[in-house]
């Protein structure tokens, strides 16, 4: 398919039966009004992470991975952001001088999905090593020092960059000017290269097939195994500490419990709103007119605003998380809010 043929399929993409007034509905509703609303405040809610831990002093491990997580969770959700701007009806209806949806793809649908799978990499990671820990408590610290934490975050977030390479490569050549027959314009656009299409089929059969079905199992596995360790050492120590008085028993294993079922429910949480865009992404595969450019692209792109709203509350809700379930990051961020305080009645 050349460029011009494309232009005119993303002019006709409208010919299945949705009612406009729904699809535009959820379109602002979804995303320019909620998603919008709940992207804002998760940015600020990611920073307050990012300086929440900050003043902790990266004391442990899980202060290092949170910390990555909440730098991933931004730049997801600032290109989310982006997108929900640029897919709004009333833009998407003008006659605009350039191919909207090849532009918002590259610069935001793109960069987006890389940080999303880099936060879901990252959860995957923290599961697992609190799994260990939960497991193998006497071996963690010597398989998970801080600096091989770090590490792997690092090393996470350079080889998920992998899944643009051939996106920007193969896909986007050069910007060029296109002339569209059935508007009579001439077109700001994207140059794409010839048999692309066979590196990027690849390229879709791994990141975002493999990686994210990779990254819901080790999490799930993870998860399971903590709730099964917590309530097995749960029993032990109950029996163990039987003679000793209520008082005792009530600090059996506070701090380790704490940390393993806030990690437990940021990992539910990630499976719940990620598995609808995962499942739409598998829809595809089978389902090629649900792809840009395809008559279903309009039953595709419905069920988008859902599942970018989901992942949107995702990046946004971590903060609540640890400030239900840290006392330590409670703590922190309370006297954070002091010191505003205070920095503010003295202006």
């Amino acid at each position: 398919m050349n460029i011009s043929q494309m232009l005119i399929n993303q002019k006709t993409i409208k010919s299945i039966p949705i009612n406009s007034l729904i699809s535009d509905f959820f379109n602002i509703f979804n995303l320019l009004i909620v998603g919008e609303v709940i992207g804002i405040l998760g940015i600020i809610g990611n920073v307050f992470t990012n300086r929440n831990f900050y003043k902790q002093g990266f004391r442990d491990t899980v202060s290092v991975t949170l910390t990555a997580l909440a730098v991933s969770d931004i730049g997801a959700l600032v290109t989310q952001q982006g997108y929900n701007i640029m897919v709004n009806p009333w833009l998407s209806k003008m006659d605009l001088d350039f191919a909207l949806y090849s532009m918002v793809a590259v610069f935001f649908f793109y960069p987006n999905g890389y940080f999303i799978r880099v936060s879901g990499l990252i959860t995957a990671f923290a599961s697992f090593e609190r799994c260990v820990s939960v497991a193998l408590p006497l071996k963690v610290r010597l398989l998970f020092s801080r600096k091989v934490v770090l590490i792997v975050n690092v090393m996470i977030f350079f080889l998920m960059s992998i899944y643009l390479f051939p996106l920007y490569y193969f896909y986007c050549v050069q910007f060029v000017y296109v002339f569209n027959p059935l508007t009579n314009r001439t077109l700001f656009t994207l140059k794409y290269r010839e048999n692309a299409d066979i590196v990027l089929h690849v390229s879709y059969l791994l990141v975002d097939l493999a990686v994210p079905y990779f990254t819901f199992l080790v999490t799930i596995v993870s998860a399971v195994i903590i709730v099964v360790q917590l309530r097995s050492k749960a029993k032990w120590r109950s029996a163990v500490v039987s003679g000793k008085t209520q008082g005792e028993k009530s600090d059996a294993l506070p701090k380790e419990k704490r940390t393993s079922v806030m990690l437990v429910t940021v990992s539910l949480i990630f499976i719940v709103c990620l598995i609808p865009h995962s499942a739409i992404l598998t829809a595809l595969s089978f389902v090629k007119e649900l792809k840009l450019g395809g008559p279903y692209f309009n039953v595709a792109f419905l069920c988008y605003t859902f599942t970018f709203l989901m992942e949107t509350i995702n990046c946004s809700v971590s903060i609540l998380v640890y400030y239900k379930m840290s006392t330590k990051f409670r703590t922190t961020a309370q006297e954070m809010l002091k010191l505003c305080k205070r920095t503010d009645l003295k202006h």
